[in-house]
């Protein structure tokens, strides 16, 4: 009798977490879960998902949106993501028009995109380090690249699209489309660049070394394994580090490798670039911009 009891009461306690969920779902005000046009983004398994993480938190159960495109993650887990707060935590305030892409010359070399154009560094901290607002942000720190490169004779085309808003959930696959119809617009490209930054707790200092007598933020690659193109990305990354290593004082990018995609089987020459943190001054990562232009144009030139 006593099992009984205990059975029921349990069965109950699920029914009445599912049509909570239910509700939740129907009634809740518009988010970055829902669909363009009203509708939410969520189908019978993430719901039963959510049902059952509300009534068994521990069991740690993932929704399907906390991965984008391919099985890669919508923001990068490199262990140092805790700082960012998703839509909630970002900069609403401040609008910005969609932007054609920027490019220089006729046939173009190089694209520059942005999975998560928002993420920002010091001073704008607010939104926890995102913004519309293009100043400060890591298309600020595109700009640099794009005018080094091309003062080097490497033609450059730069999106500025706002991939991650308004909400990170398929960032890359809206990233995707935007490369892959550019690629097709210019053939002539033969490196693309997804340029990100890192994050750390806001209290953490900022990495800098010097170069050349400047301040300059630390820089990264993240390759993913997952890709078709992988042998080829990592090959130029080892190129990029082995021109650097010897014209520009060692200063290197760390090599992450992740078993994801981002969407580099796009190109054999696709670099998820992460320069700086967002504790890293702007005019640190501008100076990590002008340098890196360098070393890719230099390495470009040699291939």
């Amino acid at each position: 009798m006593k099992k009984l009891l205990i059975s029921g009461a349990v069965s109950i306690y699920i029914a009445s977490t599912v049509l909570f969920c239910l509700l939740t779902v129907r009634w809740a005000e518009p988010s970055a879960t829902q669909k363009e046009g009203g509708g939410f983004d969520m189908n019978a398994t993430d719901l039963g998902v959510m049902c059952i993480g509300a009534a068994y938190p521990s069991m740690g159960i993932e929704l399907a949106d906390s991965r984008d495109n391919e099985g890669q993650p919508s923001q990068e887990t490199d262990g140092t993501d805790t700082d960012l707060g998703g839509e909630n935590g970002r900069d609403q305030s401040q609008g910005q028009d969609e932007q054609e892409p920027v490019v220089t010359g006729d046939d173009p070399l190089v694209l520059i995109v942005h999975t998560h154009a928002t993420e920002s560094y010091l001073p704008a901290s607010s939104g926890n380090y995102h913004s519309k607002t293009e100043e400060n942000t890591v298309r600020d720190v595109g700009n640099t690249l794009a005018a080094t490169l091309e003062a080097q004779g490497i033609p450059v085309v730069h999106d500025k699209t706002l991939h991650d808003d308004p909400s990170y959930n398929s960032s890359y696959s809206r990233s995707y489309e935007t490369v892959q119809e550019i690629l097709a617009q210019y053939p002539t490209i033969q490196c693309v660049i997804d340029l990100h930054r890192d994050a750390v707790s806001s209290d953490s200092p900022a990495s800098t070394v010097s170069v050349g007598g400047r301040t300059c933020a630390r820089y990264s690659y993240v390759v993913g394994t997952g890709a078709s193109t992988y042998q080829s990305n990592i090959a130029f990354v080892n190129s990029l580090n082995q021109t650097a290593s010897r014209n520009y004082n060692g200063f290197t990018g760390k090599v992450l490798e992740r078993g994801y995609k981002y969407n580099q089987d796009l190109s054999a020459k696709y670099l998820l670039l992460e320069i700086g943190y967002n504790t890293n001054q702007i005019e640190d990562c501008r100076n990590t911009a002008e340098v890196f232009g360098s070393i890719l144009a230099e390495t470009l030139k040699e291939e």
